[in-house]
């Protein structure tokens, strides 16, 4: 079982080349990967789709799976690139002879600013098809400039460059149309070191985004400190009184003609309806929690390659699989606090809670991109290892984790007995109804990344990388100290109202804020991007509709922890009698 998770992390995190070091005059294995619509960076294709100049026969390079959930498909190309070996002139690639659908497919390519992808030595390479003159007319870019850099034996750096002068008209009216491609290499020397050639590049494209980001991180992080320090020294106060006013009730008739939270002493620790998904939801809310912390990290300390998303996408599988014996322990055991009884139903909907959705929408977008002819559509080889690993790690690590949590557990240790008759909750003003409360408690933490959310939309559903990992991880905290502090602060007041009933409402409140970045979903389509075509859009909305529903059940379950702790707390600093 272990042995499959670390075959499959070694797939994942495994590199194309071992050490990257060549000879003079060595020739450098260069692939041709997708193309892809510069507006709709999930829609990519396979270069060859276009009649570009091919080997004969085309061999594909052996791809990690990383790169299969990238959606990547290396080729190896016909161009004959040698280490610090210029070539000048122009060496003529190939010539092609188009046909009425070639330039058809080639126009259609070029007027949606298709650009392709290719790797020299795990560089990215990315450049245009073609362009368009402001008359219409459609030009195909036949030569292809290359300039290295090189350090010792080491590439440092590629890029290419497409001259205008050398272009090909491809009329709209043309039945056929002959095209010969060419490209040069030039080669420089460059002080930039190997182990920093990621962290040039990077720093070329990011430094003005870097620092926008620092400012309006800066000016979120102030303004959280002063919303949680304002929440939390209100709510002190409003405590310490009720402390007072509480302590000097030595008559119990005094007492019933009391009003607030003490009242509540026999109910609040009554056990929610729905036990079964209610642990389960805590079960898997701390795993993803673990999972995005372990995630953050790993980036932070720069374990995931630069230049691609693959590796990541990996990790997150197999974290998730090995992080499952947390989900069954934690949920297993919080079932058993709450006097749960059917451990075992527990335990399946457990393991399922997080996986069958995804699965669900997976299978649907999966299911487009086949049909649609993209490179993002899963090989059947890839479908069998995923599920292997799901059957064979993630569930016989869920079932262990249940459990030991199910025989180590004790009980909840409520500091007040509960009656068997529950109390009448009063009504409410509607400004005080749940669905007010959950609204406020979704709209304050979303207002406090709301300036950082959109650099994380571009970089996931655009071509820039999200570099700057340190940032993201502030924004993190940032959002779970706020949700925290707004759902304890809520919980307060829905228990002043003499309303046992916060379990669950304490959960759906620090889920919230999901629906905001849900709804953000919308603006940022319609305001902030160029996105079209069903594929795009569709892939759009079902993969934010999983981040959502991850941070829902994350962010429902801190919220909730919190509360109970701050819940348990106040009880026990009260004669409850």
């Amino acid at each position: 079982m272990l042995r499959l998770a670390v075959i499959v992390a070694v797939a994942a995190f495994s590199c194309g080349h071992d050490d990257q070091r060549y000879d003079s005059n060595e020739r450098i294995p260069f692939f041709v990967d997708n193309v892809v619509p510069f507006n709709n960076p999930q829609e990519s294709y396979r270069y060859y789709s276009l009649k570009f100049c091919r080997t004969d026969p085309i061999h594909h390079k052996s791809q990690t799976l990383g790169e299969v959930l990238q959606g990547s498909e290396k080729v190896y190309s016909g161009y004959n690139l040698r280490f610090k070996m210029d070539i000048m002139p122009a060496k003529e690639l190939c010539r092609i002879e188009m046909s009425v659908d070639d330039i058809r497919s080639f126009r259609h390519a070029i007027k949606n600013q298709y650009h392709f992808t290719w790797y020299f030595d795990e560089i990215p390479i990315r450049g245009l098809i073609g362009d368009m003159d402001h008359n219409g007319h459609v030009y195909l870019y036949t030569q292809h400039d290359f300039q290295f850099r090189s350090n010792g034996d080491r590439v440092i750096d590629a890029q290419v460059t497409t001259p205008a002068a050398q272009r090909v008209r491809l009329p709209e009216d043309s039945d056929s149309l002959s095209v010969i491609f060419h490209y040069s290499a030039v080669w420089k020397d460059t002080e930039v070191s190997f182990e920093d050639r990621a962290a040039n590049n990077a720093g070329e494209l990011y430094e003005e985004e870097i620092e926008i980001q620092w400012f309006s991180i800066v000016n979120s992080f102030v303004l959280v400190v002063l919303l949680t320090g304002f929440l939390a020294f209100i709510v002190m106060r409003i405590l310490k009184k009720d402390y007072q006013r509480y302590a000097t009730l030595e008559d119990p008739e005094e007492d019933q003609d009391e009003t607030g939270w003490k009242l509540l002493h026999a109910d609040v620790f009554r056990f929610p309806k729905f036990r079964t998904l209610f642990a389960s939801i805590i079960g898997t809310g701390v795993q993803l929690l673990l999972i995005f912390l372990v995630m953050l990290t790993l980036a932070v300390i720069g374990v995931f390659y630069q230049y691609g998303r693959g590796t990541m996408y990996a990790a997150i599988i197999v974290v998730y699989s090995l992080t499952a014996v947390i989900a069954g322990y934690t949920s297993a055991s919080f079932f058993k606090k709450i006097e749960g009884g059917n451990w075992v139903h527990n335990v399946l909907t457990t393991v399922t809670l997080f996986a069958l959705p995804v699965f669900l929408v997976w299978a649907c977008l999966n299911t487009v991109a086949i049909f649609y002819g993209s490179t993002v559509a899963l090989p059947f080889g890839t479908i069998v290892a995923l599920f292997a690993l799901y059957f064979l790690v993630t569930f016989p690590l869920t079932l262990a984790g249940a459990i030991a949590g199910k025989n180590h557990a004790g009980g909840l240790d409520a500091p007040c007995r509960t009656k068997l008759a529950p109390r009448e909750i009063p009504s409410a003003p509607w400004f005080r109804g749940p669905i007010v409360h959950v609204a406020v408690a979704g709209f304050l933490p979303f207002s406090a990344i709301y300036v950082e959310l959109y650099y994380v939309f571009i970089s996931l559903w655009g071509h820039q990388l999200f570099t700057p990992y340190g940032i993201l991880y502030l924004v993190f905290v940032i959002l779970l100290m706020v949700t925290a502090c707004i759902t304890v602060s809520l919980t307060y007041l829905q228990l002043s109202m003499e309303n046992h009933e916060w379990w669950w409402l304490s959960l759906i409140s620090g889920g919230a804020t999901s629906f905001f970045i849900f709804a953000y979903c919308f603006y940022f389509l319609y305001s902030e991007s160029k996105m079209s075509g069903f594929m795009q859009i569709s892939h759009y909305f079902g993969y934010m509709l999983l981040i959502c529903y991850a941070l829902f059940l994350m962010l429902g379950t801190v919220g909730f922890l919190c509360s109970l702790v701050f819940v348990m707390q106040i009880y026990r600093s009260i004669r409850a009698d």
